[in-house]
């Protein structure tokens, strides 16, 4: 049998549970076991799904020494599977049990224990045994005692998935046994600010893990985070003082949230073009990585491609801008085409502190139409990219994103342009920035007095003060678009109760740069976003 392994830490006497979780051993004994794999000597007939990699790890295990590391996840179904063909019937029912846990990464994560299977057509049918949250850190037991793998099945594949996410994650413990054996595991552990030891109480035990680490490195960021008590983003004396106050019931409310002082950002009231340096082309030394992400569009599946920063992390938030491509074009020219590269300039903007590290998606419009694409950002892209990835929406519901707008923008190129007005004009509740470039908003039959109406009744119609929507437009004086362009932006000046016309975005909502000799080209186009994307997020924080 298995010891079941605890890891600890000393704290002034006192022995605190700080990662993984005190589990009683298996009610059954080994003998009846199906199988059991501990991974002491490898990680046996275990292999990686999807594009993910197995390899055993000392560092992370739930019982004796060794666990099974599951790293290079490219989407939430990657993890680790086993073939039950030859060991489980199908008809039958078993039960089964595996520990899974991960270290870093978001807040939470659900794992799922997931069977994929292939019926009489040959087509592969995916079934979800069980599904349970846990908080980085802690093991918890992924455990169904009555599962029937269904008759007629044909290599049935039994795998470890996360809901969501990439998070690299850990297994250890798994164990198939007869239908109806009860097998003891961890329990899902629940994050409460306060609580350093995840001992379910605030009690003075917690106020010495503060008192420990005070100052210092935490062994785990979810530690810290509950030792942080007023959410500074530091551990210090005012949260001991808490815990202090708290203990002997001087208080017995948390203290309010400590907001980190923002920097005013320098503005350029009138900027004007500039270029990126040249070796801004060149791949960075430290990259961050582009991501193909698929949705259910109008019309069906639609592709996206998704930016995260170098070091990115799911415990943060980040800002996110939705860029467009223009016509002719689709979802891979920002990354992908020979006049574009937007990734190595992004990368070096961050890497530089030209801006800071931010998501950057790339949609299409080709489904619905460039003026027509607000709503598929609305209902389904916006959605989906940021149920999965770690933007300031602490949820997908309409509030969330809503109160979330601040942090959000979007642009594009050209028909890109034309559907940044187009998502300006019906998106307003959701988006706080916009960046049109080459391109104006059309509107078949309407002068461009009524063309700039229709914006600003959209904005009035929206109940935002000017404070609270900013655009930030661009195009060359050599554009095709610059004629049709300049017109309009020109009119929109007049309205300056709604647009107020500076680049400095703390004094005013509306700018338009014009670059001397540019065409309607990416080449030229990938200069405006290196000069406005900066200016981006530093209002309504």
């Amino acid at each position: 049998m298995k010891r079941t392994h605890i890891r600890r830490f000393a704290a002034a006497g006192a022995l605190a549970v700080l990662l993984g979780s005190v589990s009683a051993m298996p009610a059954a004994a080994a003998d009846d076991y199906i199988f059991r794999d501990g991974f002491e000597s490898g990680a046996g007939d275990w292999k990686g799904h999807g594009s993910a990699s197995v390899q055993t790890d000392t560092k992370h295990p739930y019982a004796d020494s060794s666990a099974l590391a599951v790293t290079g996840r490219a989407d939430s179904w990657n993890g680790a599977e086993k073939s039950l063909k030859g060991i489980c019937t199908p008809g039958e029912t078993y039960s089964f049990s595996v520990c899974a846990c991960y270290d870093s990464g978001p807040q939470t994560m659900e794992f799922m224990l997931s069977l994929v299977y292939e019926d009489a057509d040959g087509k592969a049918v995916y079934d979800h045994l069980v599904q349970v949250e846990t908080i980085a850190g802690f093991y918890v037991q992924l455990a169904n005692d009555s599962y029937t793998i269904p008759a007629g099945a044909s290599n049935p594949i039994l795998y470890v998935e996360t809901k969501s996410g990439t998070a690299s994650f850990f297994i250890d413990d798994v164990i198939c046994a007869e239908q109806g054996t009860k097998i003891d595991g961890p329990k899902p552990v629940k994050f409460t600010l306060g609580d350093a030891d995840f001992d379910g109480v605030i009690s003075a035990a917690d106020l010495t893990v503060a008192k420990t680490y005070c100052g210092q490195t935490f062994p785990s960021k979810t530690v810290q985070r509950a030792a942080d008590v007023d959410q500074s983003g530091t551990v210090d004396a005012a949260d001991l003082q808490w815990y202090q106050n708290y203990l002997t019931v001087q208080v017995t409310d948390y203290p309010e949230p400590v907001k980190p002082a923002v920097e005013p950002y320098n503005y350029e009231a009138a900027l004007q073009f500039h270029e990126f340096p040249g070796n801004y082309l060149d791949q960075s030394s430290h990259p961050g990585k582009v991501i193909e992400e698929h949705y259910e569009g109008p019309k069906g599946t639609n592709t996206c491609y998704v930016y995260l920063p170098a070091d990115y992390d799911e415990n943060q938030k980040y800002n996110i801008l939705y860029l467009m491509h223009g016509g002719g074009e689709d979802e891979t020219t920002l990354f992908y085409h020979k006049d574009t590269h937007m990734q190595n300039i992004f990368d070096h903007m961050i890497e530089n502190g030209d801006m800071d590290p931010m998501i950057i998606v790339t949609p299409t419009w080709n489904q619905v139409g460039a003026e027509n694409f607000w709503q598929e950002l609305r209902e389904r892209v916006i959605p989906y990219i940021e149920g999965k990835y770690s933007t300031y929406a602490a949820s997908t519901d309409l509030a969330d994103i809503q109160a979330s707008r601040f942090h959000r923008a979007y642009g594009g190129f050209s028909m890109g342009s034309i559907s940044t007005w187009g998502v300006l004009m019906h998106d307003l509740d959701i988006i706080a920035y916009y960046m049109p470039l080459s391109g104006e908003y059309k509107v078949g039959g309407l002068s461009v007095s009524d063309q700039a109406k229709l914006i600003i009744d959209a904005i009035d119609n929206s109940g935002l003060q000017p404070n609270e929507y900013f655009i930030f437009a661009a195009t060359g004086s050599d554009d095709m678009a610059q004629p049709n362009m300049t017109p309009l932006m020109n009119e929109l000046k007049k309205y300056d109760k709604q647009l107020i016309y500076t680049s400095d975005l703390s004094q005013g909502n509306y700018y338009y740069m014009m670059a001397q000799g540019r065409q309607h080209w990416w080449a030229h186009v990938r200069h405006y976003v290196y000069d406005i994307l900066p200016y981006f997020f530093h209002e309504g924080q």
